[in-house]
């Protein structure tokens, strides 16, 4: 299986089409995002933050993969943290069979999903590996600007390339597997 959940903000999320179009108006608005940050860093240099919280919660809390939530289930194949003691005193009281019942099937991956995670990692990830090409290219230039190009104009193009790639690693391995499953059967 692979989505923990089958929903995202109320809205059912079985059927690959769904999936897509979350994929593509998420995207957007991290262009939009990336974006603004372009525009906005010009007078406000701490602003690149902007684009490392978005690509971080959509990778977390909406595509899922690198943590507890979203659709994705998470790529490290870990147990969830254990619980305060509190937590599980409370849970011994109110459901004593909850701390016995083993169920990993939330958080551990099978063969199918490993191979899943693998491949979309691979193919994310050899694309991706353009981008320090391009910015040690474009570092080169701007240690010695050519005459069709200004010194600013290619920082500002290493900032964009950085930011643009930086969403892309956060974010695209767990795109990849929602744009690719096939649609799900309802639980």
């Amino acid at each position: 299986m692979t989505a923990v959940n089958f929903k995202l903000f109320g809205i059912p999320m079985q059927h690959r089409s769904a999936r897509r179009k979350l994929v593509v108006l998420t995207y957007l608005g991290l262009v939009i995002v990336c974006g603004f940050t372009l525009w906005a860093a010009h007078s406000q240099p701490s602003v690149y933050y902007w684009v490392l919280y978005a690509a971080f919660v959509v990778a977390s809390f909406v595509f899922g993969g690198y943590g507890r939530y979203g659709l994705v289930k998470p790529f490290a194949n870990k147990p969830p943290r254990p619980e305060p003691p509190m937590v599980d005193l409370v849970k011994l009281h109110l459901q004593p069979e909850a701390l016995f019942a083993a169920d990993t099937s939330t958080w551990k991956n099978d063969e199918r999903e490993l191979s899943r995670r693998d491949l979309a990692h691979y193919r994310a990830y050899q694309p991706l590996t353009l981008v320090p090409m391009v910015l040690l290219l474009l570092s080169s230039w701007a240690l010695r600007p050519p005459h069709w190009a200004s010194a600013a104009i290619l920082l500002q193009l290493i900032f964009a390339v950085s930011m643009f790639g930086t969403v892309l690693v956060v974010t695209l391995p767990s795109a990849i597997i929602l744009w690719t499953e096939p649609d799900m059967e309802t639980p």
